[in-house]
């Protein structure tokens, strides 16, 4: 996929939202679901054992959603004031097995007036890779840990995955997909009726 393949793909698809994770909820709420990671939404794992209930729950849930060995993106992005020397892919480890191309920057002041000043950008890339059980593991607890920030997203299957520190964060297909894994996942999702 080019960097002009994903601009259409992602307008097309997404037309209501950045391709940053924290929108999704609100922009596409008729298709989004929180997991929770820890029981009782816990946010942060204090121990080892709690660290390998977030990945056991996050690969169970990312595998019943796209199945094992899915082509998916991998989409990082990092907010700047000016232009850095190093992209985040090229600078944190998480990052080095896959193969980003940088996409154009997002002027946030554009776009979203009344989150941001003149000068803000976002800077972000893309990667093609598949889905496989553990694979992410090292990213996914990066994440977990509130050390980073990436998202998945299939194409294919019309989903966006976006771990963050606390859960994940899914927009699915239609309501009726949302409303099949929120019953399916009914033990994993938040007490509050917001869902958040």
């Amino acid at each position: 996929m080019t960097k002009e393949e994903f601009s259409l793909y992602w307008k097309s698809r997404y037309p209501n939202t950045l391709p940053i994770s924290y929108h999704f909820k609100t922009d596409y709420h008729h298709r989004w679901l929180r997991i929770y990671n820890l029981p009782g939404s816990k946010r942060y794992a204090e121990s080892k054992e709690e660290k390998a209930v977030i990945l056991h729950r996050q690969n169970l849930l990312i595998c019943d959603l796209l199945g094992e060995e899915a082509n998916i993106l991998l989409i990082t992005g990092e907010f700047t004031w000016g232009e850095p020397s190093l992209f985040k892919t090229d600078d944190e480890e998480v990052f080095h097995p896959y193969t980003f191309q940088r996409l154009d920057d997002i002027d946030l002041f554009a776009a979203l007036p009344n989150e941001f000043a003149e000068g803000q950008l976002y800077r972000y890339a893309f990667a093609e890779t598949q889905w496989i059980p553990k694979r992410f593991d090292s990213l996914l607890e990066k994440i977990a840990d509130d050390f980073t920030s990436a998202f998945f997203a299939s194409p294919e299957q019309n989903i966006l995955i976006a771990p963050y520190d606390g859960g994940i964060d899914l927009i699915l297909p239609d309501s009726s997909t949302r409303d099949h894994l929120k019953y399916q996942y009914k033990d994993w999702l938040s007490l509050r009726e917001d869902g958040l």
